[in-house]
């Protein structure tokens, strides 16, 4: 895994001061959900790349603070612990952002697929733990499943697809 430089200190925001790049920018829902999908809206969110980057800085800094120390034992120096403190803040919040939209993606993408195909939401959640492609892939393999469009043959299409998965 190549790490990137640091970014150098820029305009932040309050709210979320851990972050050191710049986040997704999202599709809003009305653009459908296959341009979504194309939009990476739905993919494995950036900021666990991110906190693994801060413990390689955290880990350069450390080195650098013995490489000038001046004294018994660097590492029971308070400022050591501080930087371990500083670096570990940051890479606990970015890990708990990740897992939240992780699950958002998740979720969403279920409920995009459910809203989308006639398909139960667990359904779709026992095709996405079996499948093994991306979420386009995923889009046009339920897409196949499906044989027409919602028509008045709805119940049909339903019964056909609960007798191949056997719900």
């Amino acid at each position: 895994m190549t790490i990137p430089p640091k970014p150098k200190r820029g305009k932040r925001s309050p709210f979320y001061w851990w972050r050191r790049w710049k986040s997704h920018k999202y599709l809003p829902v009305r653009a459908g959900l296959l341009a979504r999908i194309q939009n990476g809206d739905f993919d494995y969110p950036d900021q666990f790349e991110w906190a693994e980057y801060e413990l390689h800085y955290m880990q350069d800094e450390l080195d650098e603070f013995i490489k000038e120390y001046q004294g018994n034992d660097p590492k029971e120096d308070m400022r050591y612990y501080d930087i371990q403190k500083r670096y570990m803040k940051r890479y606990n919040k970015l890990r708990e952002d990740a897992n939240e939209v992780e699950q958002r993606h998740l979720t969403g993408l279920v409920d995009g697929l459910f809203n989308e195909f006639i398909l139960s939401k667990d359904a779709i959640r026992e095709i996405m733990e079996e499948f093994g492609g991306t979420a386009e892939e995923l889009y046009h393999y339920i897409e196949k499943l499906q044989v027409g469009v919602r028509s008045d043959s709805d119940a049909k299409q339903l019964e056909r697809l609960r007798r191949k998965y056997g719900l």
